[in-house]
């Protein structure tokens, strides 16, 4: 199985990135993490998701773990490029962005991909209970509440043993 790791949109959470696919146990999972071509010595506010979709659309991944920004990446890739991977663990999904730009990227990816949202309780790009509402209808689809505000989902060993329990139960 290929595991594709998407980070946020900061270039400081690629080191975050890998550490979390590089725990997590997949079963016979091999990973890689992308880069993001918009990373350099300034720091992209509202970068466009199109190039990066389509680099993750050619990865050809079986499997994805995405924060932020990359669970954008993942969802114009499926949408627009028939990117699609048989799960995927959405952590700290950007509500804020996919309400200003239309929801239907989210509720498209959750009738078609089983998926583990990750949400801090009051995470500033969107909140738990606000995301648990738009995605809780169809079985496949799971939301787990971890304490926090920050959107940084620092706690690599909490995420990792959610991912883990919600992998083996799903299999």
């Amino acid at each position: 199985m290929k595991l594709l790791g998407l980070p946020g949109r900061k270039a400081s959470t690629l080191a975050q990135m890998v550490e979390l696919t590089g725990s997590v146990r997949l079963g016979q999972a091999q990973g890689r993490d992308q880069e993001y071509g918009f990373w350099g010595a300034e720091e992209v506010a509202d970068p466009d998701v199109e190039p990066e979709a389509l680099i993750a659309a050619a990865s050809g991944a079986d499997a994805v773990i995405a924060k932020s920004f990359g669970t954008l990446v993942t969802m114009t890739a499926a949408s627009r490029h028939g990117f699609r991977p048989a799960r995927c663990v959405f952590i700290g999904t950007p509500l804020v962005r996919l309400e200003g730009e239309g929801l239907d990227l989210l509720e498209a990816h959750c009738a078609r991909t089983p998926t583990l949202f990750i949400q801090q309780t009051a995470d500033f790009n969107g909140a738990f209970g606000a995301l648990s509402k738009l995605v809780s209808g169809p079985k496949h689809i799971a939301c787990v509440e971890v304490p926090g505000e920050d959107h940084l989902y620092a706690d690599t060993p909490g995420l990792v043993a959610a991912i883990e329990a919600w992998w083996s139960a799903a299999a």
